[in-house]
C-alpha cells in the first residue's frame, strides 16, 4: 500500500489497484498494524510506503533534507501527507524531530530495561561497560539499571560508603560516569540510553564479611546495630525501616549519587521488610508502642504493626521521590515490586504476598505517584504450567494498574536466569501483547543457556535474537511528563529545639485534601497534587501549627515547621 502527492492530488494504491480518499481510512486501518514507515526522496513527490513483509515495525533510517531551500517547497506538501497518516496510527514525527533522532519512531512511553548486576562482571573495568553498552544496544534495549550499591559497597565514587575492591584499585576510574558517558555520549547513529542507579535498599547481608572490610570501625559497627531481627530475636542480614537513622543513611546515598551523576533515574531495590518476619528491632518497637499507645512486643499478624510496618517503607519511597525530584525533576523514581505466589483471584493487591508478607505496597505507590515506574520482578518459569499461568495472572493485574495510573509505567521483569531463550521470549511476547515494557534480569546471565554455552553477558547471543525477534526497532526511554501537571509538597515538622515531631498529623487541604503521620525523622511528603494553594495543619499532643503555601507545577516545594 502506498501513498503519493502528485501536484494536488492524493493517490492511494493498495494491491496493485487505486483507493479513494473515501476509502482511505478503512485501508489504513488494515495495514497499519505491525508495519514499516519507509520514505523515499522524489523530484517532485514524496512518497509514504507501507511495507506487509515484516510482522514488527522496522524502522529504516530516515531521509534528511538536502538544503533548507528543499524543505521549504515541499513543507505543504510533505504536512499534507503526515497529517493523514497519524490520524490513521499516530505513529509519525516531524522532520526536524527525525533529524535528532534517526534511531528512533514515536510510539507510546515503553520502558525497555535490563539490570545490570554487580555482583557479576559488567561495571569493574572501562571495558566491561563498553561491553554492556554494546550487547544493550543490539537488543534495542533503551535504560540499563546498573547496581551501585549493595552490601555497603559503591561503584561510583561516594564519601558516606567505600568503594567495591572489584574496581576500587583503577586510577582515575568512575565505574558510573564512565557508563554514563558510554550511554549518554554514543557514536554516530547510536541510540543514547537511560541510566538508572539501582541500589539495594534495606538488604545489607553480613556487615563482618571480607566484602565488607572498607566499611571503616564505626560505620560497621553503626550497620550491625541497624540490623533487624525476627520474632525469635535472631539477627537479620536487612537493615530495619523503622530505625529513622537507617533511612536518613540511605536517603543520603542516593542524594548524594542523583547530585554528583547526570543519572536518569534510581532503582529501589530490596525497598521492603525480608520474607521471615522481621522489624522487632528493640527502638523500631519502642517507637511503635509510642506512636499507637501499646506495650509489649506486637504479634506478626497484628494490624496496626503490619500498618506501622508498610508505613516505613511506604515514607521511605515518598521521601526518595521529593529528593530525586527535587535534584533532577526529569529523572525516574522507579521501585523493584515483587510478585511472591500469584495475586488474588478477585485482583485485591491487598491480599498478595507483597502487601501481607514483605510490607511492599507497590501497587499503592503507583496509585498515589509516588513513583514514576514499577518494575516488577515476577520471575516465573514458563515450563511450569503454573508459574506460567501466574506470570500471566500478574502481567495483567500490571496492565490493569497501568491503566489507573496516568503515566506512570508498569513493566513485568523477566527472569532469563530461570527459563530457556523460548521460555523468555515468550514472556516477552506476552509483554508486548499487553502493552507493557519490560526488565530483563539479569544481563550477565541473560538465559539459562549461559551455563550451558558460557557465553555471559556481551557473549550471549540473546541481545541479537532479541532485537530481531521482540524489538527490531528502538524506541526512546520513557519520560516523567506526567509531573509536570502536579506538584509536590514536602513537610517537615519539628519541636524547638530542633528534633522531629515523630508521628505528629500533618494535614494538607485545597485543591485535594490528604494526611499524613510524619516519619520518624519527623518528615511528611505529599505527591501529586493539583497546583494551587494548600493550608497546611500540623498536630503533635496539645500543640497546632497551621500554615498556607502554594504547591506549583512541576515542582517539589519543600516546607520546614517549627512547632512552639
Amino acid at each position: 500500500m502506498s501513498f503519493s502527492l502528485f501536484g494536488n492530488a492524493l493517490q492511494c494504491e493498495s494491491g496493485g489497484s487505486h483507493v479513494s480518499i473515501s476509502q482511505f481510512p478503512t485501508v489504513c486501518k488494515r495495514a497499519i498494524d505491525n508495519r514499516t514507515w519507509v520514505w523515499s526522496q522524489g523530484r517532485n513527490a514524496w512518497r509514504l510506503s507501507l511495507s506487509q513483509k515484516s510482522e514488527r515495525i522496522q524502522t529504516l533510517r530516515r531521509w534528511r533534507m538536502r538544503t533548507k531551500l528543499a524543505w521549504s517547497r515541499v513543507w505543504g506538501r510533505w504536512l499534507a501527507i503526515v497529517s493523514l497518516s497519524v490520524a490513521c496510527s499516530g505513529a509519525i514525527v516531524t522532520g526536524k524531530e527525525t533529524e535528532k533522532k534517526s534511531h528512533t519512531t514515536t510510539a507510546p512511553q515503553e520502558l525497555r530495561a535490563v539490570w545490570a548486576s554487580t555482583l557479576s562482571p559488567c561495571m569493574n573495568s572501562p571495558e566491561e561497560i563498553q561491553a554492556l553498552v554494546s550487547a544493550v544496544r543490539r537488543a534495542h534495549i533503551n535504560t540499563v539499571i546498573a547496581q551501585v550499591r549493595h552490601r555497603g559497597n559503591t561503584w561510583y565514587n561516594s564519601e558516606i560508603e567505600p568503594p567495591a575492591p572489584e574496581w576500587s584499585e583503577r586510577k582515575g576510574f568512575d565505574p558510573l560516569a564512565t557508563l554514563l558517558r558510554e550511554a549518554h555520549e554514543p557514536t554516530t547513529g547510536a541510540q543514547r540510553l537511560d541510566v538508572y542507579a539501582w541500589f539495594n535498599i534495606f538488604s545489607f547481608g553480613d556487615p563482618d564479611s571480607t566484602r565488607t572490610k572498607g566499611l571503616g570501625t564505626a560505620l560497621r559497627h553503626k550497620i550491625r546495630d541497624w540490623l533487624s531481627y525476627d520474632t525469635s530475636g535472631t539477627r537479620t542480614t536487612f537493615l530495619d525501616p523503622g530505625l529513622p537513622e537507617v533511612q536518613e543513611h540511605l536517603l543520603s546515598l542516593i542524594e548524594e549519587c542523583v547530585r554528583k551523576y547526570d543519572v536518569d533515574g534510581v532503582n529501589l531495590d530490596f525497598i521492603r521488610y525480608p520474607e521471615t518476619e522481621a522489624g522487632y528491632h528493640p527502638r523500631a518497637i519502642e517507637r511503635f508502642n509510642r506512636l499507637y499507645g501499646r506495650s509489649g512486643t506486637p504479634s506478626p499478624n497484628d494490624p496496626q504493626w503490619n500498618e506501622f510496618r508498610r508505613a516505613q517503607v511506604t515514607g521511605f519511597v515518598r521521601r526518595v521521590a521529593a529528593t530525586v525530584w527535587s535534584v533532577r525533576p526529569n529523572a525516574v523514581v522507579s521501585v523493584c515490586a515483587v510478585g511472591f505466589g500469584a495475586p488474588a483471584a478477585d485482583g485485591d493487591f491487598t491480599k498478595s504476598a507483597p502487601y501481607r508478607q514483605v510490607h511492599q505496597d507497590w501497587a499503592g505507590w503507583a496509585r498515589e505517584g509516588c513513583v514514576d515506574i514499577v518494575t516488577r520482578m515476577g520471575y516465573k518459569r514458563e515450563h511450569v504450567a503454573a508459574h506460567a499461568k501466574q506470570f500471566r495472572d500478574w502481567a495483567a493485574l500490571s496492565r490493569r494498574l497501568q491503566d489507573e495510573c496516568a503515566g506512570r509505567l508498569v513493566t513485568l521483569g523477566i527472569g532469563g536466569f530461570f527459563n530457556s531463550t523460548t521460555g523468555t521470549l515468550a514472556q516477552y511476547r506476552v509483554a508486548k501483547e499487553l502493552g507493557l515494557g519490560t526488565s530483563l534480569f539479569s544481563y550477565w546471565r541473560p538465559t539459562v543457556e549461559s551455563d550451558t554455552t558460557k557465553a555471559y553477558g556481551a557473549e550471549s547471543p540473546f541481545w541479537d535474537l532479541l532485537g530481531q525477534e521482540i524489538y527490531p526497532e528502538a524506541v526512546d526511554p520513557p519520560r516523567p511528563t506526567w509531573r509536570n501537571a502536579v506538584a509536590t509538597l514536602a513537610v517537615s515538622v519539628r519541636d524547638p529545639k530542633g528534633r522531629a515531631l515523630d508521628g505528629a498529623q500533618v494535614s494538607v487541604s485545597g485543591k485535594a485534601s490528604k494526611q499524613e503521620r510524619a516519619d520518624g525523622n519527623g518528615w511528611a511528603v505529599f505527591v501529586n497534587l493539583t497546583p494551587g494553594k494548600y493550608r497546611i495543619e500540623v498536630k503533635s499532643g496539645s500543640q497546632r501549627l497551621v500554615r498556607e503555601v502554594e504547591a506549583k507545577a512541576g515542582k517539589v516545594d519543600f516546607v520546614k515547621l517549627t512547632l512552639k
